[in-house]
């Protein structure tokens, strides 16, 4: 149903390996109204996937890395009244959530190779050293750029590094339609790094060592593959 409001993320980030088997019935979803400001107010949606998934409001691609999860019904008059579905509640006093625009939305077709870009993640693979001085459930930005695209395989690749915590979060392309224009659009999702593969052989003893780093790039899931998971 397209008169409605939904999340996205990376399929793994509920499934692992195994969909349709959820990796837990419970998701916990935390947004904020006014991110970059002094006055920042914190939103918690608990999320019954378990219920969502029987009732068909889940929907995850069989070959991509893309799950969707519908959570409001608009009103066909208003977008701006919306139904939350059964087994959505609000753990926070205030409820409503800040929605992406359609015209936020940039098809594979028109990202651009050079491209500077922002990622979205969560540190929650970093050291202890980081939950001393910083909140693990809010937001860290990483900047990098377009590294390539195929549009036959529907692959955007960025030089950024992304770790555990990233995964399913958004990259927003930065785009300066004009010299005194900037404006953010989102590319896709992160689905996973790109691992750098070394094989070390001895051969006297016949043996070898595989080792597998992260090579700081990513791959990205095209956005318009959520979108399709919406019309389908």
């Amino acid at each position: 149903m397209s008169n409605s409001v939904y999340l996205v993320t990376a399929k793994h980030v509920l499934f692992g390996t195994n969909a349709p088997a959820l990796l837990s019935p419970i998701a916990r979803l935390k947004s904020y109204s006014r991110a970059g400001t002094t006055n920042v107010s914190a939103r918690t949606l608990e999320i019954d996937l378990g219920q969502l998934l029987s009732a068909g409001e889940v929907r995850f691609s069989t070959n991509r890395d893309v799950a969707i999860v519908r959570i409001e019904e608009c009103s066909s008059n208003d977008v701006n009244i919306v139904s939350y579905l059964p087994g959505i509640t609000f753990l926070s006093p205030e409820r409503g959530l800040q929605i992406a625009a359609p015209e936020v939305i940039c098809p594979a077709k028109d990202v651009d190779v050079g491209a500077e870009v922002f990622m979205f993640g969560y540190p929650t693979s970093l050291t202890g050293l980081i939950r001393e001085i910083f909140d693990p459930s809010e937001p860290l930005l990483r900047k990098g750029i377009v590294a390539g695209i195929n549009l036959g395989k529907r692959t955007i690749i960025i030089d950024c590094p992304a770790y555990f915590g990233n995964s399913g979060g958004p990259v927003i392309q930065i785009e300066h339609p004009a010299l005194n224009q900037t404006r953010f659009r989102i590319i896709g999702l992160v689905s996973g790094f790109v691992p750098f593969q070394e094989e070390w052989e001895n051969k006297t003893m016949g043996y070898s060592h595989l080792i597998k780093s992260n090579s700081g790039y990513t791959v990205v899931e095209p956005i318009e593959i959520a979108l399709e998971l919406v019309w389908k």
